[in-house]
């Protein structure tokens, strides 16, 4: 680790020498920036057309959405072209959020490939899932950070760009506009883009009643923003809790870690309880959501080991991709430390490590939304997973109709350690005789049928995740109850 602050060391050192050279700031790129310059080079812009000449119907107040928390669910276009739609679980999301509209320094709006996404509102709508517009500046010294300073502080540009977002949002019947202005200099994140959300917002609510403005934020406040005025500023905020550690950081680690370790101070729980949303998690959580990766990292690396100085990044990840390759290379390792998995390879060159997490590190904070009563959860990005199950029914057990299923399952028994890493003892709590053990994946396969009169549980077998062990005892009362397979 000393290493690791060595590099640090040098890294800061050279930063301050080009802002004394230039007198300039050096912003870095956002995972969204990255990926959209990788990702969204992947497509053909000339082939992505609109092809659904549907007429776009708005949201269908009669359905009931039966979500506990919102579930914030962001789309990229060049997901939205590789088939996303008929892998989303619209019922299973709060807000579809379409991504990206771009503002432009004259204060206009273009909007993403292929739009409109015909298919993909009228099918969020009639499930009662509201749509919204994500729009788009990113900043830094390339020139863009000017259009966001622009539109703070001519009063002209403005009242243009609030009108524009007006007139796409009911052109298109949407349900409001998410604002994602990311690489802003830090004298251009305060007291100026608080009043510019505060305007954004009031002027949405007087022209369009129950439409919905909301930004996102930082996961770490390296300075410049005023967050609890931010948060004051619109309906509610997404936490983008992620990319703590850089592609260029020069050691691996978590991108979202829900924890840290004595020498690395930042992690998911202290951005929500302790750091950057402290106050606002105290004094209005149901404001904020909290945004996870579906995404990971790779890297080569000089050795195997975990937090190993890295030769080069390679690239982000999606987690349909890693959650394959994984298995081929013996699975996840789990990190304690940061409570979230990865694996690592040879190719015979290099090694190689990719730091994302699976279902267990997602779940992990999930839960930490939960405990702190935030406003709910988000994703960046949907279909990240493809045709995959697991994360879809993570958010279910979670946030959904089977929520909650084994808050009463401690009347009939209990289970430790949980936690597992191996083996784990069944208790009864009432005395009963248990009739039926079966345990069960998070897709809903049976996996084992124990018998009763064992109360051991084997998973030395199993891979890290979520489980769950179904009982009945001789009364024919039944419970489900949830188990974490942990290395």
């Amino acid at each position: 680790m000393k290493k690791h602050l060595k590099c640090k060391l040098l890294l800061v050192t050279a930063g301050l020498f080009v802002n004394t050279m230039f007198s300039q700031e050096v912003v870095t790129k956002g995972a969204h920036q990255l990926q959209k310059e990788i990702f969204g080079k992947q497509i053909n812009l000339s082939e992505h057309k609109k092809t659904n000449d549907d007429k776009i119907i708005s949201l269908q107040n009669t359905q009931t959405n039966t979500l506990n928390k919102t579930v914030f669910g962001f789309l990229p276009y060049w997901e939205q072209s590789s088939n996303a739609h008929s892998n989303i679980q619209y019922n299973l999301l709060s807000h579809l959020a379409c991504f990206d509209f771009l503002v432009q320094l004259d204060a206009s709006i273009t909007t993403p490939a292929g739009w409109p996404w015909t298919s993909e509102i009228n099918a969020a709508h009639s499930a009662g899932t509201k749509v919204i517009m994500t729009v788009v500046n990113f900043g830094g010294l390339d020139g863009a950070d000017a259009v966001a300073w622009e539109l703070f502080t001519n009063s002209s540009k403005q009242t243009t760009f609030f009108e524009n977002v007006k007139n796409l949002i009911e052109t298109y019947s949407l349900d409001g506009v998410n604002i994602d202005f990311e690489g802003m200099t830090s004298a251009h994140r305060g007291a100026e883009l608080n009043t510019f959300m505060a305007n954004l917002t009031n002027y949405i609510h007087t022209e369009l009643p129950g439409k919905e403005v909301s930004f996102d934020g930082p996961a770490v406040n390296w300075g410049g923003w005023i967050i609890d005025d931010l948060v004051n500023s619109v309906d509610y905020l997404i936490v983008m809790a992620y990319d703590y550690i850089g592609a260029n950081d020069g050691y691996t680690g978590a991108v979202a870690p829900l924890t840290h370790h004595t020498s690395w101070k930042r992690s998911v729980t202290r951005t929500i309880e302790t750091g950057t949303y402290a106050v606002p998690t105290t004094n209005n959580p149901e404001k904020l959501i909290l945004a996870v990766p579906y995404y990971g990292r790779h890297w080569k690396t000089e050795t195997n080991l975990a937090e190993s100085t890295t030769i080069s990044s390679v690239g982000s990840t999606r987690y349909r991709d890693t959650a394959a390759e994984a298995d081929s290379y013996g699975g996840f390792n789990w990190n304690s430390d940061f409570q979230t998995s990865w694996y690592v390879w040879n190719n015979g060159t290099n090694w190689n490590q990719v730091w994302a997490d699976n279902e267990l590190g997602i779940s992990k904070k999930f839960d930490l939304a939960i405990e702190n009563n935030l406003g709910g959860v988000g994703m960046w990005a949907l279909n990240y997973d493809g045709g995959r199950p697991e994360l879809w029914e993570l958010i279910n057990t979670k946030f959904g109709t089977t929520a909650g299923l084994n808050e009463v399952a401690e009347n009939l028994i209990e289970v430790y350690p949980n936690p597992v890493k191996d083996v784990a003892t069944i208790s009864s709590l009432n005395n009963s005789k248990l009739s039926k053990i079966e345990l069960y994946g998070i897709t809903g396969q049976l996996i084992k049928d124990i018998s009763p009169r064992n109360q051991n549980i084997n998973l030395v077998d199993l891979e890290n995740g979520i489980y769950f062990l179904k009982v009945e005892n001789e009364l024919g009362q039944k419970e489900s109850f949830k188990i974490l397979k942990s290395n």
